[in-house]
């Protein structure tokens, strides 16, 4: 008896649901044919975008490859002067595809400036660099970007936006970041020339105590090691 039940109780399900779907069928076609469409809209969204991305990413290893072959020229030939042409075009066409918040973006900018300074022209150099530097959030990019930036002012003779590039290292990745041993000796350096002697040795005593020191948490540098010897010459 118990059994003949649960199939009379299965039968009446399956009858009240048979009568649902043929009183809303037309409802639910369009609810199907809906979400079918928003299905295949994400997926191919989801293609294009991975395309895109994925294409970006080979324009970038080809940028690469035109840098690495435009700094092995002779700047005098014209297939230098070429090659720069055609490295500048492509650099131009990423960067304009790819917003510096991105990688692909921000490399090629990177890349760009690299090939400004090899030149000798500081200033478009470090407008490329200031730019990824602020489009970047703290990434290697970022900290990359204004080490670079703060070197084309000092060959500009700008020593006071150098120092503040150079600080502004130590202020937004901290005394453990990839840079800070440098940006530390470039900070004591440049007040060691400006004969600002006691800001110097202020700054290299920092840089000695946290990356001579393992205790202090910082691993050895050789920044530091170069900063003890401007410490020695000013013990004598």
């Amino acid at each position: 008896m118990e059994k003949e039940k649960n199939l009379t109780g299965s039968e009446r399900v399956e009858n009240k649901l048979n009568a649902f779907f043929g009183k809303n069928r037309k409802v639910l076609l369009i609810v199907g044919i809906v979400l079918l469409a928003v299905i295949v809209g994400l997926c191919i969204g989801l293609g294009v975008a991975q395309s895109s991305t994925e294409k970006k990413f080979n324009a970038l290893s080809e940028l690469e490859t035109q840098y690495a072959d435009i700094s092995a020229m002779d700047e005098t030939s014209s297939e230098y002067s070429s090659g720069v042409s055609a490295f500048n075009a492509a650099a131009d066409e990423l960067i304009s595809s790819s917003s510096l918040d991105k990688y692909p973006g921000a490399k090629a900018t990177l890349l760009k400036a690299d090939l400004a300074f090899s030149s000798g022209d500081y200033s478009v150099a470090a407008d490329g660099y200031i730019s990824v530097k602020d489009a970047q959030a703290d990434s290697y990019l970022a900290s990359l970007a204004a080490m670079n930036a703060a070197a084309c002012y000092e060959n500009l003779g700008d020593n006071t936006t150098a120092l503040s590039l150079y600080n502004e290292v130590i202020d937004r990745f901290g005394d453990n970041g990839v840079f800070a041993p440098k940006a530390m000796f470039a900070i004591g350096r440049l007040y060691d020339a400006m004969g600002e002697t006691e800001l110097a040795r202020a700054e290299f005593e920092t840089l000695t105590g946290l990356y001579l020191n393992p205790e202090n948490g910082g691993n050895p540098s050789e920044y530091a090691r170069m900063a003890e010897a401007y410490l020695i010459n000013y013990a004598e």
